[in-house]
C-alpha cells in the first residue's frame, strides 16, 4: 500500500470535522476504570463512491478531511483490547494473513500497517492467555487471526479464548463454507442482545450489516460508556449520512435503522464510540451539530 502522506487538506473546512485521513497506529486511552488499546493489523484505501454506492463524487466535496490527496478513503483493520478490573479481552481479531493481491472492486490498495501479533507484543499481551474474543460480526477483516488457517496452531493465535458471537451470526455463514473460527463448535458462546459477558461489558444487537452484527457497550465505571460498534458505520461521514449504505450491507434497510439508533445513542452525554474503520480518529462522539467529534485528551480524558 502506498504510504500515507502527512498533509493537511486545504479544502476540508466545509464540514468542520477534523476526523483523520491517515491509517491508525497503536494507541491506549484510559476512561475511568476502562483501558482501551487499539491493536493495528492492516489498512485499506477505499474508493468512496463504490463503498457507498448511494453517493456520487460531488457528495464528497465536504468530506475531504477523511480522504487521501488522491481521493481515497483510508480504513484501518485491527482489534480493540479491553481491560477493566480482572477482564482482559479483544473485540474482533483483525484482518489476518491476507495478501491483498486480489483487491475488491471497491478497494484501491491494501497492506499491513503492523500485523496484529506484533501489535499485541508491543502492548505486552500474550494472545494465548486471553480468555475471550468478542466479535462484532464474521467478515474476514474482523475474524482474521481467529480463523482456522490463521496460524499453524489449530487452536489459532488465541489458544484459550472463548468466542463471543451475537445470536444470528452463525446462521449467516453459507452452507458448506466450513467453520469461520478455529474450534468454532466447541468454543463459541452465543450472546443475546443485552447479555453481559463480563463486568461492565454487554452486547447490543445492531443487525443489518450482517444478520447477527453486534456492538459491545463498555462501562467505564464512572458514568460513561464506550460503544465498539464494528461495521455499523465504516466512516464518520455516515454520522451525517446514515442513509448511505455500505456495499457489503446484507440488509440495507436494517443497517440504516441500526445506524440511526447508533447515532442517536452516541449523541447522549457521556457516550463515546469506537469505530474500528474510522482511520486515525476511531474514538469519539457525536456533537451537538450532529457530526463526529474525535476524542480530545484535554476534554475527554480520564
Amino acid at each position: 500500500m502506498a504510504t500515507q502522506a502527512q498533509h493537511t487538506p486545504t479544502d476540508s473546512a466545509e464540514d468542520g470535522d477534523d476526523s483523520g485521513f491517515r491509517l491508525p497506529t497503536l494507541w491506549t486511552r484510559t476512561l475511568g476504570e476502562l483501558t482501551l488499546s487499539y491493536v493495528p493489523d492492516a489498512g485499506v484505501e477505499m474508493i468512496p463512491t463504490r463503498v457507498y454506492p448511494a453517493s456520487v463524487e460531488a457528495d464528497w466535496a465536504g468530506h475531504r478531511t477523511h480522504m487521501t490527496p488522491a481521493g481515497h478513503l483510508p480504513m484501518g483493520c485491527g482489534a480493540l483490547l479491553v481491560e477493566r478490573g480482572g477482564t482482559r479481552m479483544l473485540i474482533d481479531a483483525g484482518h489476518g494473513r491476507i495478501s491483498g493481491e486480489d483487491l475488491k472492486h471497491f478497494q484501491h490498495a491494501f497492506g499491513h500497517v503492523q500485523d496484529l501479533p506484533a501489535s499485541l507484543a508491543a502492548l505486552g499481551v500474550d494472545p494465548g492467555e486471553l480468555e475471550m474474543v468478542a466479535f462484532t460480526h464474521f467478515h474476514g477483516d474482523h475474524t482474521g487471526w481467529a480463523r482456522p488457517d490463521a496460524v499453524e496452531d489449530p487452536r489459532s493465535l488465541f489458544a484459550k479464548a472463548r468466542w463471543m458471537v451475537g445470536e444470528g451470526e452463525l446462521g449467516s455463514v453459507p452452507p458448506g463454507a466450513g467453520p469461520i473460527l478455529a474450534g468454532q463448535d466447541e468454543r463459541t458462546v452465543l450472546v443475546a442482545d443485552g447479555d453481559e459477558i463480563a463486568d461492565g461489558i454487554r452486547a447490543w444487537a445492531l443487525p443489518g450489516h450482517t444478520p447477527g452484527h453486534t456492538a459491545w457497550i463498555l462501562d467505564t465505571g464512572d458514568g460513561r460508556q464506550v460503544v465498539a460498534f464494528g461495521d455499523a458505520m465504516h466512516s464518520p461521514v455516515q454520522v451525517q449520512h446514515p442513509d448511505w449504505e455500505v456495499i457489503l450491507d446484507a440488509d440495507r434497510d436494517g443497517a440504516e435503522r441500526s445506524r440511526r439508533r447508533l447515532v442517536d445513542f452516541l449523541a447522549r452525554d457521556g457516550v463515546y464510540g469506537f469505530g474500528v474503520h474510522f482511520a486515525d480518529r476511531q474514538l469519539g462522539t457525536v456533537d451537538d451539530s450532529g457530526r463526529w467529534r474525535p476524542w480530545d485528551e484535554e476534554t475527554d480524558g480520564s
